[in-house]
């Protein structure tokens, strides 16, 4: 969740640490800082709150041409998200310096343990004791000997790096269930806790894995196991283009990206479809479905509800029982498993600690695993062979929107290959999906070309407004919980997402003239009871939105207001309702001038349990 940088080389390293920060605030954080070892040794700058903060201290009062430095952005844990509590820690002496992301597990005994070899804590955060363990253990040691007796001692997940003013010339990072990836250069070398901090400094970059230490120098890179052995590995190369972290003109990252899905959906689909014999191409071998019994699905967030999406698809197109669970609940009540169930887990990052955790337990019980991710690099790609790669490139908006559209277009092409495997679906049906999908991205830009100025409208009516109801039903109401979960994230209006037809079982009890109702209803089985619920919601007073056909004479008459889809196959309706309330999730947060990019409390990247 926090974001790590770090630079070693002929340069001055303060501009590369400072841009390399601004560029992971997506990541989420409440304090940042830096250190750097010059002329006069360790210098260390921390402030609480903004990158902005942060860059007021370094210039009005450090100024440094040190070509060594690491940098941090803190999302708290273990303290509150004060300037004390910022990385870099130290040791006693204030001249070795520690940054971290994860935790700590085992943090309480060890900084006993400090206190009574007489170490001086400053913080109230977990990090603070591995700056002191590293110190207790460097006499007559290199740093990376330290460094490496010190890790044996710690439980948890995390990434640290470390920096100090007696080994000047070297940075050592460790890895443990948090990422990190290291950057080669030309006689300079770097590393970050994501490939977007580095990016446009180098594509050269070695994922490290868990139980891997690296010591960084300006000339190289060497990388050890946890018990000091010297391993070879080499950098790849990435295809990544440094302008996907732009705003290419969009006002925020996050109405960049919504736009970005049409040509999301085109790259997902690219040489993915087949021909009559094989409808789809995933590269997954037919032997990981060969006699399933059922799949289980783990998730949390946003990529819960597409795979709530995708439960639907695969139950109705190949008769697969399917459960999707949260994937911080299952590994502490693991249902039956076996080796003819299929876990599949979805994380956008790759990198999400509770879905992680939990396939480690799963793929333990022998089950067979599946990823799906849009970082094929990420630790998911690393541990598990079967990956689906949804494509939908750099998302730096803590709001997902493009990275959702591309799970449900995995989840549509694993629920036809099952269909096509199981023979439940007719050759005709599958090629009529498969159609349908390649005409979305056209139908898409249709709405975001027609629907954005009056939705940037519609929002002014809601700039008072305090809570919201979304309401759907079958394939869509997984499409009402993530319409109420954006607009929670960035407007902090209190959202909910209910199937319509539960409305009168309690919810409706808070309905009246302050509440909007956001009611997907689209032609298909459900459509007439979806209207006959939202009349339930009209007859309290409640303002009714529909996102429905604008031609259909019975949405005219029960919505105040529609925001059209254009009619499709009831099937493929989510990945059209979604984009007008991702557009109305924007423009109510933009309207009031919040941070729609990166959302207070929240991170991109959920690395601890």
């Amino acid at each position: 969740m926090c974001g790590i940088v770090g630079y070693i080389g002929e340069r001055a390293a303060l501009p590369f640490l400072v841009d390399g920060l601004k560029r992971l605030e997506y990541r989420g954080y409440d304090s940042a800082g830096i250190a750097t070892v010059g002329g006069s040794g360790l210098e260390l700058v921390r402030a609480k709150g903004k990158l902005h903060n942060l860059e007021q201290k370094l210039e009005g009062a450090y100024r440094t041409t040190a070509t060594i430095g690491i940098g941090h952005t803190r999302w708290a844990t273990h303290g509150k998200p004060e300037e004390h509590n910022a990385h870099p820690h130290t040791d006693a002496s204030g001249r070795l310096a520690v940054i971290q992301n994860g935790i700590i597990e085992n943090y309480s005994e060890l900084r006993t343990a400090l206190k009574e070899r007489g170490c001086l804590f400053k913080s109230e955060t977990d990090t603070e004791v591995i700056p002191h363990l590293i110190a207790c253990h460097l006499d007559g040691r290199t740093l990376l000997e330290a460094v490496l007796a010190a890790v044996r001692e710690l439980k948890g997940a995390y990434a640290i790096a470390v920096l100090s003013a007696d080994f000047p010339d070297e940075m050592i990072v460790v890895r443990q269930q948090a990422p990190l990836v290291v950057g080669y250069g030309d006689g300079e070398n770097y590393f970050a806790s994501d490939v977007p901090a580095i990016v446009s400094h180098t594509t050269r970059v070695l994922t490290l894995q868990d139980g891997e230490c690296a010591r960084i120098t300006r000339t190289g890179v060497e990388v050890y196991d946890f018990t000091g052995h010297k391993l070879r590995r080499s950098p790849r190369t990435l295809n990544w283009n440094p302008s996907l972290v732009e705003k290419r003109g969009f006002r925020h990252f996050m109405l960049k990206e919504i736009h970005e899905q049409p040509g999301v959906i085109r790259d997902s689909l690219e040489d993915r479809i087949g021909d009559r014999g094989s409808p789809v191409r995933l590269g997954l071998p037919t032997d990981l479905f060969a006699g399933l019994e059922r799949i289980y699905i783990i998730a949390c967030g946003t990529s819960w509800h597409a795979s709530l999406v995708g439960k639907y698809l695969i139950e109705s197109l190949s008769g697969l029982p399917t459960e999707v669970n949260y994937a911080s609940e299952f590994r502490y009540n693991l249902p039956p498993l076996s080796d003819r169930i299929l876990v599949i887990g979805v994380t956008q990052s790759g990198e999400t600690a509770d879905t992680i955790e939990a396939l480690k337990v799963a793929h333990q019980q022998g089950v067979r695993i599946l990823g799906i991710t849009n970082r094929p690099e990420s630790s998911l790609g690393q541990k598990y062979e079967h990956i689906i790669d949804t494509r939908a490139g750099l998302e730096i908006g803590v709001a997902a929107t493009k990275t959702f559209t591309s799970q449900l277009i995995a989840f549509y092409l694993l629920a036809l290959q099952l269909a096509h495997l199981r023979d439940t679906q007719t050759p005709e049906r599958i090629h009529e999906i498969l159609t349908g999908l390649q005409q979305l991205p056209t139908h898409i830009e249709n709405i975001l070309d027609t629907q954005e100025r009056y939705i940037t409208e519609l929002a002014r009516e809601f700039d008072a407004t305090r809570d919201f109801i979304f309401v759907g039903r079958g394939l869509n109401y997984p499409i009402a919980l993530e319409g109420a979960l954006k607009l929670k994230e960035i407007s902090y209006i209190h959202a909910e997402g209910y199937p319509a037809g539960e409305m009168k079982h309690g919810p409706i009890a808070l309905l009246d003239a302050a509440v909007p109702v956001v009611a997907i209803a689209v032609p298909g089985k459900v459509y007439e009871k979806v209207l006959s619920n939202a009349q339930e919601a009209k007859a309290r007073d409640a303002r009714l939105i529909g996102v429905a056909p604008l031609d259909d004479p019975a949405a005219v008459e029960t919505f105040d207001q529609i925001l059209p889809v254009p009619v499709v196959d009831e099937l493929l309706s989510p990945i059209l309702t979604v984009v007008p309330l991702q557009l109305l999730a924007y423009h109510i947060a933009a309207r009031r001038g919040l941070d729609v990019d990166q959302p207070r409390n929240l991170a991109k990247s959920v690395t601890v349990e």
